[in-house]
């Protein structure tokens, strides 16, 4: 069931488009991010939906009543949708549990119970009497997601959340937030420039790149089915080589890959993500197991070992490849230590899985 629909939404700010014929339709009961680059127009997207910025051209259907039309936007507070700001956006003269009962009525019991329940599952009763500035970034965004809770909205926008915490503090709040949203069956709208926070967050993604929708599904769908090299290069390094197609092949300077094309252009290119390399120690006759031999292309040249950077989780290697034509430059991701060293030679191999052919 879609809880929320956008249909052919156009946006401009001074002449500038930011939303261009934008339509999705966002299911209940999920967490959808909108993801994409700093003024892409994701945050542009949640203010039309809550009203805090009037439509120009399309509408927005909201539990299958209109919320904004050409001529017609429902007034903020009586669309039951709920806000987290980037900010938070707390009161800085009401501590914890005023901010989040700020909304709801004094006889709303009920609701109060919840929220009640909801602060002990996550051990911040003890923040009650606190005021926002004697709290961190991480419990004034849980405070915010609190009061939106409180509301009790039949969806939650989320604005950049977490983009204001440490590294550490981020993804522990990200485990944290989900659990909740999850646990109350919260439908949300995510807003995120970080992909690995869209691929944690998230049932669906909508990426968007310059107002425009490039790909909408599930995590899996972008990173491993990605329509186009913009979709594919948000989700981690690429490798970007040039092919020509020949008898149903790209032939490029990493191996000949599988290409079912009807057409008449011959210029392709091959885009590899980094973790879709496999490197081995020279030898003419390094071969790979029966099991994956088919999924897996030799590369016909030797890449020539660089440097190689330990990352921890893992290892990121710099190559070139051995080309009488030109040298490439490739990266390949490695799990855990490798143990390359500078100018040694290598076997390449690529995974089919994670290698993608577009037209140049």
């Amino acid at each position: 069931m879609n809880l929320l629909e956008y249909k052919k939404i156009n946006f401009s700010y001074n002449s500038h488009q930011v939303i261009s014929n934008f339509s999705l339709k966002i299911p209940d009961k999920k967490v959808t991010s909108i993801l994409g680059p700093s003024g892409c127009g994701k945050t542009t997207l949640l203010r039309l939906t809550s009203g805090l910025e009037k439509i120009q051209d399309g509408q927005i259907i909201f539990d299958n009543n209109l919320l904004s039309a050409n001529s017609f936007d429902l007034p903020p507070n009586k669309r039951k949708i709920g806000y987290v700001f980037q900010d938070c956006a707390l009161f800085p003269h009401l501590n914890v549990i005023e901010n989040i009962h700020y909304g709801i009525s004094e006889n709303q019991e009920k609701i109060k119970r919840k929220i009640d329940f909801i602060l002990k599952q996550n051990n911040f009763h003890k923040f009650s009497n606190r005021y926002p500035h004697e709290l961190s970034g991480g419990q004034k965004q849980l405070v915010a997601l609190f009061r939106a809770i409180a509301c009790e909205p039949k969806i939650i926008l989320m604005d950049e959340p977490f983009s204001n915490l440490d590294t550490r503090l981020r993804e522990s709040l990200r485990d944290q937030v989900l659990h909740i949203l999850k646990a109350n069956e919260i439908t949300t709208l995510l807003v995120t420039h970080d992909a690995d926070e869209a691929m944690f967050m998230s049932d669906y993604i909508a990426l968007l790149n310059k107002g425009e929708l490039q790909q909408f599904g599930e995590p899996i769908d972008l990173y491993m089915r990605p329509k186009n090299k913009f979709v594919t290069e948000f989700f981690g390094e690429i490798n970007v080589l040039d092919g020509k197609f020949i008898n149903k092949k790209l032939i490029t300077s990493i191996g000949s890959f599988p290409f079912e094309y009807s057409g008449t252009k011959k210029n392709f290119f091959l885009v590899v993500r980094s973790e879709g390399l496999t490197l081995m120690n020279y030898s003419k006759k390094t071969i790979l197991g029966k099991t994956n031999k088919q999924n897996i292309v030799k590369s016909p040249n030797n890449g020539k070992i660089i440097e190689a950077k330990f990352l921890g989780g893992n290892t990121i290697v710099h190559l070139s490849i051995v080309n009488k034509n030109n040298e490439q430059h490739l990266h390949v991701k490695i799990p855990g230590i490798n143990y390359f060293k500078k100018n040694q030679l290598v076997n390449i191999f690529t995974d089919v899985n994670y290698s993608f052919i577009f037209d140049s």
